[in-house]
């Protein structure tokens, strides 16, 4: 917040009721209040480019007036997306008048407001701060008051269209013009400066630059310099346009009227300001324009006129698009890692599943019949014994062999005997030749868990040990992933448009014939229609440098230059623009696009595709996964910035010269005029403004229609 003073010195003055500000003669002042604030905007409806006034008043009576110390502080309101300049109270001071029979010290504070852009716009509340000593005492302590104005609000509207002039280019007010040159005399080839001069009512700040046609010299826009007046209750002033004029002939010329159109608020019509003309002497100098000679020289001594430089005769093949860029890139780049860890996850160890414990598995016979739920039981019970005691029971073959072997691990002799008898009739009913009386399979698994149960309370081996499971290798992948490969087949191409072919055509015949405006016009069309054709880049270049036009030609080579980043006759024609086209933005590195993308590719997918080898047969492949990630994503990463670089999605040219504002505002402080050519980046937008940055101390606003997208479209 900042605070200013209002109140200087309040001197009195008397003031008739017709020359007090609106905001005291309209304003609704509260009588029981010793000082009263209030704001007003008038009028409430204005054109875009009209003067707005803003006025807020301050009302203090009599005794307040005497009570008060220190000078009263208030807070501006804050004038978003509007232009705002404080005017000179031309009172010199407080004004005095009587309201509702009180006589009052007044103070009014002005500001001219001015809106862009059509719309409603709201000024919120300012605040005043004041103090008033509690007692008569010069020592008294103060107590501080607050008190806020109304919000007020008013509309923008365009112009109106009707009757609108073919050359009015927004200028509003009310406006008179005169011209002038620095010398009545000049000689044929030495520019001398015309000045226009532009004075009156409205913001000069504003005003935009006509233009200006001497059918018998050369015309370049040279400085500005604008005066605001803000002295009256409505802003004025005047400003200044400079042209640097080139006679190309001799003798005594005049330099037409200049015509500026304006709209007239007051009036609200369109009207035109007329300039006198100027009449300048023009001697015969030593330099003469191109395509004149001195009156001396017969016409057929003349010089030839030069040949203009050769142009690509064909349309040509388009340039391929550029592929790192595209969701395709995107894709591969991720499916090579993706890939790598498929093959991982597909061929890592497997854990082998836990085999059934012999309850299991006694438990399963219990549910089967015949000789198949015996073998199944005496299997189990076999395994049975042999983790438990660690004795194989198909090595105690001779009789009582089994029984001796129990004994000797702590099972009594009755167990032991118990166990062997019972193994004997396993062995019998699975292998004897004569059939044994069939028992249900879970009366044997129902023998074979008791016998089991009392050797394990018996015997002196740990209880509960149960054999190995046997591995089984696990389950294999169902199918291998694969690596993509990065070289996509081309996709048959659609036929170039025939309105490419006839516009280029139609093109090389107007550059052969001189007429480079319309050779320039065929050129750009053919461009548009094919915008990946270099040749029609290249050739609009060249015919928009012979028509003068240095912005569209620089568009159109850098264009030609970023679809075919080698070649070496476009580097050549954009070293003859004066705006450097080698360095910052405007530089485009000498490589070709498909090597670096492909280098890049190749790289990555046979880093990843070797990653993915390695793990598919159960080697080590971190170390080359860590050194396909850094080197192949270094690679990946500047292939991708190439193609960036070259699609110039946030780049632009300057095309007409302009000086640089600090906020997007044609009243706003002005700063560099960069030069036609010169490449930047466009970093903000804002609405009819583009924020530009051309290098690292040289960025501010400039209108869009100054700039042209470089985007490869």
């Amino acid at each position: 917040m900042v605070g200013i003073a209002l109140l200087g010195a309040l001197l009195l003055q008397g003031a008739a009721p017709g020359q007090l500000p609106e905001v005291v003669t309209r304003s609704r002042v509260d009588p029981s209040r010793g000082v009263d604030f209030h704001a007003r905007v008038s009028p409430d409806t204005i054109y875009v480019g009209q003067q707005a006034s803003y006025e807020l008043g301050v009302f203090l009576d009599q005794d307040t007036r005497q009570r008060i110390r220190r000078n009263p502080e208030f807070q501006p309101p804050e004038t978003r997306d509007l232009l705002s300049y404080d005017l000179r109270d031309p009172a010199g001071g407080s004004l005095s008048a009587t309201i509702g029979g009180r006589p009052y010290d007044l103070h009014v504070f002005r500001r001219a407001l001015f809106a862009l852009a059509p719309g409603r716009y709201r000024i919120p509340q300012a605040r005043l701060t004041y103090a008033l000593p509690q007692t008569a005492s010069f020592f008294s302590r103060e107590e501080s008051y607050t008190l806020r104005s109304e919000d007020v609000s008013f509309v923008a509207v365009e112009p109106p269209a009707a009757g609108r002039p073919a050359d009015w280019a927004g200028a509003v007010g009310v406006w008179r013009a005169s011209a002038r040159v620095d010398t009545a005399r000049g000689r044929a080839g030495e520019p001398f400066v015309l000045t226009l001069r532009i004075e009156g009512q409205g913001n000069v700040t504003l005003l935009p630059r006509p233009r200006v046609l001497v059918p018998w010299a050369s015309v370049v826009s040279a400085d500005e310099r604008v005066r605001l007046d803000s002295s009256p209750p409505l802003l004025g002033g005047w400003k200044e346009f400079d042209w640097l004029v080139t006679p190309a002939e001799s003798g005594a010329r005049r330099v037409p009227a200049i015509r500026y159109a304006y709209f007239n608020p007051r009036a609200r019509r369109y009207e035109v300001a007329m300039s006198d003309p100027v009449d300048v002497r023009v001697a015969t100098g030593d330099v003469t324009a191109a395509g004149t000679a001195p009156d001396a020289v017969p016409v057929s001594a003349t010089p030839a006129e030069p040949s203009p430089p050769p142009i690509v005769p064909s349309l040509g093949p388009d340039a391929l698009p550029l592929f790192g860029t595209t969701p395709v890139a995107l894709a591969l780049v991720l499916l090579g890692p993706l890939a790598a860890l498929g093959a991982w996850i597909a061929r890592r160890p497997r854990r082998p599943l836990p085999a059934p414990t012999v309850e299991q598995r006694l438990g399963a016979a219990a549910t089967l019949g015949g000789d198949e739920a015996v073998r199944a039981a005496r299997r189990a019970f076999v395994d049975g014994l042999r983790a438990r005691t660690g004795i194989d029971p198909t090595h105690c073959t001779d009789p009582g062999a089994l029984a001796a072997a129990l004994r000797r691990v702590g099972v009594s002799d009755r167990a032991a005997a118990a166990v062997e008898s019972l193994l004997a009739a396993f062995d019998a009913a699975c292998f004897a030749a004569a059939a044994t009386p069939a028992r249900r399979g879970s009366a044997w698994a129902d023998q074979a868990r008791e016998a089991l149960a009392t050797v394990d309370g018996e015997a002196c081996l740990p209880s509960g040990t149960r054999s190995r499971p046997r591995r089984r290798p696990g389950a294999r992948a169902g199918a291998a992933m694969v690596l993509a490969a990065l070289a996509v087949g081309a996709a048959p191409k659609a036929a170039r448009p025939q309105a490419a072919a006839d516009a280029f055509a139609s093109g090389a015949t107007a550059y052969a014939g001189r007429d480079y405006v319309r050779a320039a016009r065929y050129f750009d069309d053919a461009a548009r229609a094919s915008p990946s054709s270099v040749a029609a880049w290249q050739n609009l270049g060249a015919a928009a440098m012979l028509a003068h036009d240095t912005g569209t030609a620089v568009v159109a080579w850098q264009r030609a230059l970023r679809l075919d980043p080698v070649n070496g006759d476009v580097r050549t024609r954009l070293a003859t623009v004066r705006a450097p086209q080698d360095a910052g933005y405007a530089a485009v590195p000498a490589i070709p696009e498909p090597l670096a993308t492909v280098l890049a590719g190749l790289l990555w997918t046979v880093g990843w595709g070797l990653t993915a080898r390695q793990a598919w047969r159960r080697r080590p492949a971190r170390r080359l996964a860590l050194i396909t990630a850094v080197v192949g994503g270094a690679a990946v990463g500047a292939a991708w910035e190439f193609d960036r670089r070259l699609a110039a999605r946030d780049l632009a040219v300057v095309t007409d010269p302009a000086p640089l504002r600090s906020i997007p505002a044609l009243g706003a402080e002005s700063g560099a005029t960069p030069m036609i050519g010169e490449v930047g980046r466009i970093t903000a937008r804002d609405g009819v403004w583009v924020r530009i940055r051309l290098d690292d101390v040289r960025w501010g606003w400039m209108a869009a229609d100054h700039v042209r997208p470089l985007r490869r479209d």
